[in-house]
């Protein structure tokens, strides 16, 4: 087991919030897209494999926003040159399928391989090993390291999505008495925190009211943000400061 993915969960857990694969992964997203940004970019083992896949809408967006622009634009014209083959073969089966069943699979076919190319990306495929590498160091750390499971405990749980990651590597990697040790864990962590998060959002929208303008605590004021990142993951930016000065009422 890897000391530096061990040391980044025990950081993700210190940091709190509502979903430590989430700040992980977050964090992981962030450095990725930053050395795609500057060196990473001309790295010839890379290029090939960027070359086949290339990166998905949003992961291109970022991308884009940064300052590399030369980069970036050296790195989409070679995937382009390896994918402009089959792109203009989808696109003239599209053309000519003619009519009739066999047309018709034919153009849901080239359809199928225009849309693939969005649907493939390097980072999210660097992401996805990533949380498979952290889900596995929680688990690990859960049956190997006794204080472990007082910290976890004492958290917040997961996201939804990141939740049914870890309920799937759980299932994997736990057998018998340590799966369902491991569910007796985060099924009431998960419970708990989805119940206080509707009660913390009914707050979060009573601050909206003149009467309450300034008032409200931290919980109450980024209970939009950490509902958000309960429900769809990713990183939502935790404002103490969340509500506005005037409701405009």
């Amino acid at each position: 087991m890897a000391k530096l993915e061990i040391s980044k969960v025990h950081d993700a857990y210190a940091a709190g919030g509502e979903c430590p694969l989430c700040i992980l992964l977050d964090s992981a997203e962030d450095t990725y897209v930053r050395s795609f940004q500057h060196s990473r970019v001309m790295e010839p083992n890379v290029r090939v494999q960027t070359n086949e896949t290339g990166f998905c809408p949003d992961h291109y967006r970022k991308l884009y926003v940064g300052e590399n622009k030369l980069g970036l634009g050296l790195l989409l014209h070679t995937h382009l040159q390896t994918k402009l083959p089959d792109l203009l073969e989808s696109l003239s089966t599209l053309a000519t399928a003619g009519s009739g069943r066999k047309a018709a699979a034919r153009r849901s076919a080239a359809a199928a391989g225009l849309g693939s190319l969005r649907e493939r990306c390097f980072i999210c495929t660097l992401l996805k090993e990533g949380r498979d590498r952290y889900a596995f160091t929680i688990l690990y750390l859960w049956r190997k390291d006794p204080e472990f499971p007082a910290t976890l405990l004492s958290s917040r749980g997961f996201c939804i999505g990141h939740f049914l990651d870890m309920l799937a590597a759980a299932e994997r990697l736990l057998r018998g008495d340590r799966l369902q040790g491991w569910l007796d864990a985060v099924v009431p962590l998960m419970t708990a925190s989805l119940t206080r998060l509707e009660m913390e959002l009914l707050a979060f929208t009573q601050l909206f009211h003149d009467s309450n303008r300034g008032l409200g605590s931290d919980e109450e004021r980024t209970a939009l943000a950490r509902t958000l990142q309960k429900l769809a993951g990713g990183g939502f930016r935790l404002e103490a400061g969340g509500t506005p000065a005037t409701t405009g009422r």
